[in-house]
């Protein structure tokens, strides 16, 4: 049997050893999991039991917490313990019913046994209850868990007392559970006098932590749902246990997402209490029912009031006085429903109950006591969000103080809560009165509506709000009509309609006059914008030379002394445009000025334009500028996330799991964009799944995981459709790099020629070819065609010879470096391929300078030439261990091994640059956990302040644990203090 606790009833063969119906924990038995997050609490008892056997002598163990919060559980886990370990245990549990019977307790505990002894005498009862415990524990001592004694009788209560000051002689550990809010005065009384003698420790069980709440659901469950579950279940076990089994469709999750301050949270908002299971809803109701009527009244008000309330507020939803509503919350605080927040304040502990209080309101009733609430906060002058949930459920059509207060909270929210805002701004719509199309109003909260509509994601319905909007609007109304346009064509893109992108664009700009010179200022800057949108979308459609004229034409008209945001814009999107056309020297002079102007601007200014970033960091990975493109690629991630711009989430994960790629960081590519996919933040559209998905392809052929590279390229694909755009292209291309390291090299060259337009790969831009040129050598030599494979390294030196690239020279060289080794010039392929090498190694591209290392300690071994082969081939397998690119590590491991060396199988994979040791190894990231560990946050606190999983922030913490050679988090603190203090000494 597994070793999980269980209670038994013994039959009568089992009385001559232990007594008929004796309730015995026998420590094993199957169908419970393992305990969680209550180790330090089994620690504590498990040193009681050691006190116990250490003295021979009584001790009490108050294990202590409200209902369903796991004392049972932990008693059955501590039962357990103690029967593996050779003490008898014996479990007994008062109950409500048998609250006026005598001795309740020890019937249950002790069965037929209790019938024996004499209940008139008091002193032979006592006696004969000490000698049968002395007898039911022949071993190494006795347990005695007493559950639920809050609902204990007087007799047994006045008996327990009696055992605590004379107790059996034999090593006894006295385990009662029981709920303080509910403990009688006598049970409080007996554990004083223990306490007294020095016999009594308390174990005091709160609700489990988000990170214990994760380990209870198992790693299956997503991030997203184990906060939802957390702060629905309150992080008690029962209820967890129980929500866990309710569909993710009716957790309300959107609400949950980000919390509104000053308690303004409605009663429903967490969990529907018709969505919670059966023996759930029981239970929370027969506790509604059994208040009494005027504290079920305040206790309803409370729910309608907020997550947190003051008294005086709940007195005039209730309509009751204060007096009364005081000794009604009194009553509430002592039942463990409501508990005091600080400041005058209170609040449900546990979200569902007050779903279930606010549900047992009638709906009548509910509508009058939010009118209540309303009026009263608004007395008090309270927030916008301490009032809006109220005026959403009693607001009545042309009710402009509603209408006011929706709208103000919908446009304060919608940078971290966009669902909340749009259901506000809908609900303000439909109160509005109707004034037929040219109700100016209704027109500004609709163009409000579709940007919150686009920000959560809602691409579909914020394109139909944006036309519609566009469609009512007036021509002179020049700014609204731009900035309506230019979001809907970014909703376009991301639909993966840049064609209806476009022409919309160029519609719009039609229809506005060339303006130059005085008053003129204002359109002039209208036209750039949309020439700006225009440049992007001819990018993203694959036509460069449009994309290079748009954007120098938008240059051209800001100038040297134009908006600032315009300019900055101009700049990155020229660069981006300049290097599409292969025009270096120009991409790298505006790259500079938009570097410069972007570092120059504030977040509050770069929030206003923050595609910017998207072009610049682009721009820069492209020119091989590695650290400023993650520098400015993070930088926009984190303002995307803190001002709700979502949209633009996948354009720069995109950019910046490319720059990690391209700097031989792999795995924090990969947890990049695996953190973007399980944020929880809202990407619909099939463009931005594909993106998502082109990149997963991507760095699993990296990785060396081809099965499944092959897997998510192929759905990418499918998702992309056509390719006649760059997210298509894209993800083509992945996708057939994928198939060739898969061993499939026909169909590589069959995608990627076909999704580049042709042999020259004209819907790829110039300065990247080389690249894809090399991936198709190699391809063309996998099937033995050397002929095409001296025609893919030649385009591949042609296009690099006019772009000035170390990058593309770097790929250039190494496809000569193949086409040499396949024609059977060892020598040749090795001069090429070194050659390769040094320059990845001066671009900063490990990966890359690792598969040219690979190539020449194979080639030079085919020259004889042993030991230089092998410290190629060691600095190959070096690199690829730094990279954390398994399947290239093997094969170097491959090489290595035919030439005699001997390399252990399991090498470790970690990140370890120049061979450093302990926590000089650590990366960047590694570095920043093992600090915030060193403070004693845990992974869940971690991964908030960085925007990470917890599941990723614990896997950087298994590295950094492998790295400084500790295997718990005290150690790593340990060998981060001992490393600086050791550098400090040496300086």
């Amino acid at each position: 049997m597994s070793p999980t606790c269980v209670t038994r009833t013994l039959s009568c063969r089992d009385e001559e050893a232990s007594g008929g119906g004796i309730r015995v924990h026998e420590g094993a038995a199957g169908g419970i999991g393992p305990l969680v997050g209550r180790q330090r609490e089994l620690g504590c008892l498990k040193r009681i039991r050691a006190a116990a056997a250490d003295g021979n002598a009584i001790q009490v163990a108050e294990v202590v917490g409200e209902s369903g919060i796991g004392k049972s559980r932990l008693l059955d886990e501590f039962g357990a313990a103690a029967a593996r370990d050779g003490w008898t245990v014996l479990t007994g549990r008062a109950s409500e019913s048998d609250r006026g019977s005598r001795f309740g307790v020890f019937v249950d505990v002790l069965g037929d046994h209790f019938a024996s002894l004499d209940p008139i005498e008091p002193w032979r009862l006592r006696l004969g209850i000490r000698a049968l415990l002395e007898k039911l524990a022949p071993g190494r001592g006795l347990v005695l868990m007493l559950d639920d004694l809050h609902w204990g009788d007087d007799a047994s209560l006045e008996l327990l007392g009696h055992l605590v000051c004379h107790p059996p002689r034999i090593p006894l550990v006295l385990a009662v559970a029981y709920r303080p809010s509910l403990a009688p005065g006598r049970l409080t009384a007996v554990l004083a006098q223990a306490a007294r003698q020095g016999r009594t420790n308390r174990v005091e069980l709160g609700p489990l932590d988000a990170e214990a709440v994760a380990e209870f659901l198992g790693p299956d469950v997503s991030t997203r749902r184990c906060q939802v579950l957390h702060e629905a279940s309150g992080g008690c076990p029962f209820y967890l246990a129980a929500l866990a089994q309710v569909p993710e469709e009716q957790l309300r999750t959107e609400l949950l997402a980000a919390p509104p301050p000053d308690g303004a949270r409605s009663g429903d908002a967490v969990v529907s209490v018709k969505a919670v299971p059966a023996v759930v809803r029981a239970s929370m109701q027969a506790e509604m029912a059994d208040l009494p009527e005027g504290v079920r009244v305040v206790a309803q008000a409370a729910a309608v009031a907020g997550d947190l309330f003051e008294p005086d507020v709940v007195a005039a939803i209730a309509g009751m006085n204060r007096q009364d509503t005081d000794r009604a919350v009194d009553e509430l605080v002592a039942r463990d429903l409501i508990r005091p927040k600080g400041s005058g304040r209170f609040g449900y502990w546990l979200p569902m109950m007050r779903a279930a209080a606010y549900a047992s309101g009638g709906g009548g009733w509910l509508i009058r006591a939010h009118a209540r609430a309303w009026a009263a906060l608004e007395e008090r002058g309270a927030s916008v969000f301490r009032r809006v949930h109220h005026a959403e459920r009693c607001a009545r059509t042309g009710d402009e103080r509603a209408i006011a207060v929706l709208v103000d909270a919908a446009r304060m929210t919608a940078t971290r809560a966009p669902a909340q805002a749009v259901r506000w701004l809908s609900l303000a719509l439909d109160l509005l009165p109707d004034k037929g199309e040219d109700d100016e109003r209704r027109l500004e909260l609709l163009a409000d509506m579709a940007t919150f509509l686009g920000m959560c994601g809602r691409l579909e319905p914020a394109r139909d709000a944006l036309h519609e909007v566009v469609r009512l609007l007036p021509r002179d109304a020049v700014a609204q009509r731009v900035h309506a346009v230019g979001f809907c064509a970014t909703v376009e893109h991301l639909l993966g309609r840049h064609a209806e992108a476009s022409g919309l664009l160029l519609a719009e700009l039609h229809q506005l006059p060339e303006h130059h010179g005085d008053g003129g200022a204002d359109v002039d800057d209208m036209i750039t914008a949309l020439k700006l949108k225009l440049a992007t979308a001819s990018l993203l459609c694959a036509d460069f030379a449009q994309a290079h004229t748009w954007a120098g034409a938008a240059r051209r008209a800001v100038g040297g002394a134009g908006d600032r945001l315009l300019s900055v814009a101009a700049a990155s999107v020229l660069a981006l445009s300049d290097y599409a056309v292969a025009d270096i020297p120009a991409a790298q002079r505006n790259c500079d000025r938009a570097a410069e102007l972007v570092d120059g601007l504030t977040d509050g200014e770069l929030a206003r334009q923050l595609d910017t970033v998207v072009w610049l960091g682009w721009a820069e990975q492209c020119l091989e500028r590695h650290g400023a493109a993650r520098r400015h690629l993070e930088h926009g991630l984190s303002l995307c996330r803190a001002t709700g711009q979502h949209h633009l989430m996948t354009y720069l994960v995109v950019g910046l799991a490319s720059t990690l790629l391209g700097q031989g960081r792999l795995r924090e590519a990969a947890d990049t964009v695996a953190e973007a996919c399980e944020s929880g933040q809202p990407v619909h559209g099939p463009a931005l799944r594909a993106a998502a998905l082109a990149m997963r392809c991507r760095i699993a052929t990296f990785t060396g995981d081809t099965d499944q590279a092959v897997r998510w390229g192929e759905e990418a694909c499918q998702l992309a459709g056509p390719a006649d755009d760059w997210l298509s292209v894209l993800a083509s291309a992945f996708f057939a790099h994928a198939r060739l390291m898969a061993g499939d090299p026909q169909g590589c060259v069959s995608i990627l020629a076909d999704a580049g337009g042709g042999a020259e790969l004209p819907m790829i831009p110039e300065p990247a070819r080389p690249g894809w040129f090399d991936v198709l050598t190699t391809a063309a030599l996998a099937l033995g065609d050397s002929r095409d494979g001296e025609q893919w390294a030649t385009r591949a030196e042609t296009a690099a010879a006019r772009l000035g690239l170390a990058g593309s020279t770097a790929f250039a060289r190494l496809a000569r470096a193949r086409v040499h080794y396949a024609t059977g010039d060892t020598v040749g392929a090795a001069d090429a391929a070194r050659g390769a090498a040094g320059t990845f190694r001066q671009v900063g591209d490990p990966f890359d300078e690792g598969c040219a290392w690979l190539l020449a300690g194979t080639a030079t071994a085919g020259t004889g030439s042993r030991a230089e082969a092998l410290r190629e081939l060691e600095r190959a397998h070096a690199l690829f261990v730094q990279c954390q690119a398994t399947g290239q590590r093997h094969h170097a491991a491959r090489e290595m091994r035919r030439l005699g060396r001997r390399v252990p199988k399991g090498v470790s994979g970690q990140r370890n640059p120049h061979n450093a040791v302990g926590a000089a190894a650590l990366t960047r990231r590694e570095t920043e956990i093992a600090r915030w560990v060193m403070q004693g946050l845990t992974s869940r606190q971690i991964a908030t302040k960085l925007f990470l999983s917890p599941r990723t922030v614990e896997h950087h913490i298994a590295n950094i644990r492998a790295k400084v050679g500790v295997t718990t988090r005290a150690g790593i603190a340990t060998a981060l203090l001992t490393a600086e203090h050791a550098e400090s000494t040496s300086a």
